[in-house]
């Protein structure tokens, strides 16, 4: 390790966005602290075959890891902490109602608590470095969708945390970016095909009829993004990016997926964005709900409550602005070259 060099801890880089982000840096001249907690993330980081990339045991939900951690780069790193980079994340896909609340517990532990458990502790390292927060945050992060509500609820958590520490920051002009990235490959789509799998066969009977639907559907989406997801290396150069920006932006969102789907939500009216999703999600409502003790079905949502319905033509509408969007995200793409926008 070169101590002229700028130090760089990046969480979660025993594979995926974090390993991607780590093994970039360290490329680009970094002195890079990969958090790993078990010994074949670390194995990982070390095949990669570079003295200025250093796994080090790093459980993001455990005080005494992380202050073990801030004592040693207190030692070997005098300078400071140039950058600080929350990867880690965990994401089990779930409906709402049938969460359990230890796992919401748990996501909530590891996607929001631990970014701002780090902050907390490299904050005096990195005003030494006059160093920069980078957050990865996700679509999710400002648009919930179906099957990830616990997730989504931790990335909002995160990012409303960074809106209120960029401004508390100010008197030492540490820049936080969050990075949003829509589907990217990495192992996270071998562990929701698993988790969909068996959480599917747990559903109570008398809720199969409204979420087995949504559980074969999201496990139909889950393959589809496996074999369409933005490579990790996308993410790594946006974080990059951030890192050696003269003025870095709040935002960077990352993939065609998540451009399209934040410019769809920002154009359609709330409800019809919900019945869009609740179409693709196989949440649509249906006629064959079943009665219980002779009552009559529920009345839909925006009948007879007093807000309009949706529209008979809805969907052809639905259509036309979905195919817009889609063909606007792909211009800007195309124009901009480059695989982030301002948010």
């Amino acid at each position: 390790m070169n101590s002229l060099r700028p130090t760089v801890l990046v969480t979660g880089a025993s594979s995926g966005i974090g390993l991607a982000t780590a093994r970039l840096l360290a490329r680009r001249g970094y002195d890079v602290l990969a958090g790993v907690r078990c010994h074949r993330g670390r194995q990982t980081v070390q095949d990669e075959g570079m003295q200025n990339l250093s796994p080090v045991w790093l459980d993001v939900t455990r005080d005494d890891h992380v202050e073990q951690l801030i004592a040693e780069i207190r030692q070997t790193r005098p300078d400071g902490l140039f950058g600080l980079v929350n990867n880690a994340g965990i994401g089990p896909p779930a409906a709402v109602e049938l969460s359990d609340i230890d796992e919401v517990r748990r996501i909530l532990e590891v996607n929001t608590l631990a970014p701002l458990r780090l902050i907390q502790a490299c904050l005096p390292l990195l005003r030494d470095a006059r160093g920069r927060i980078v957050n990865i945050s996700s679509l999710n992060g400002f648009v919930a969708l179906p099957m990830v509500g616990a997730y989504s609820a931790s990335k909002f958590a995160l990012e409303a945390l960074c809106n209120s520490l960029r401004v508390e920051l100010r008197p030492w002009k540490i820049p936080i970016s969050v990075v949003r990235p829509g589907q990217i490959g990495t192992p996270i789509f071998d562990k929701a095909r698993t988790a969909l799998q068996e959480r599917a066969q747990q559903i109570p009977p008398e809720l199969g009829y409204g979420y087995s639907k949504l559980y074969a559907r999201a496990a139909q989406f889950n393959e589809r993004g496996a074999r369409a997801a933005t490579p990790p290396e996308a993410v790594a150069r946006v974080v990059l990016r951030a890192l050696e920006a003269r003025r870095p932006r709040l935002h960077y969102v990352v993939g065609a997926d998540a451009r399209g789907l934040g410019l769809v939500q920002s154009l359609m009216p709330t409800r019809w964005f919900d019945a869009l999703v609740g179409a693709l999600a196989g949440a649509s409502p249906s006629p064959a709900v079943p009665e219980r003790n002779g009552a009559a079905p529920a009345t839909p949502p925006g009948a007879g409550d007093g807000s309009p319905a949706v529209p008979l033509d809805s969907r052809k509408r639905r259509s036309s602005w979905l195919a817009l969007v889609q063909h606007q995200a792909r211009r800007t793409s195309t124009s901009s070259g480059a695989p982030n926008s301002p948010r």
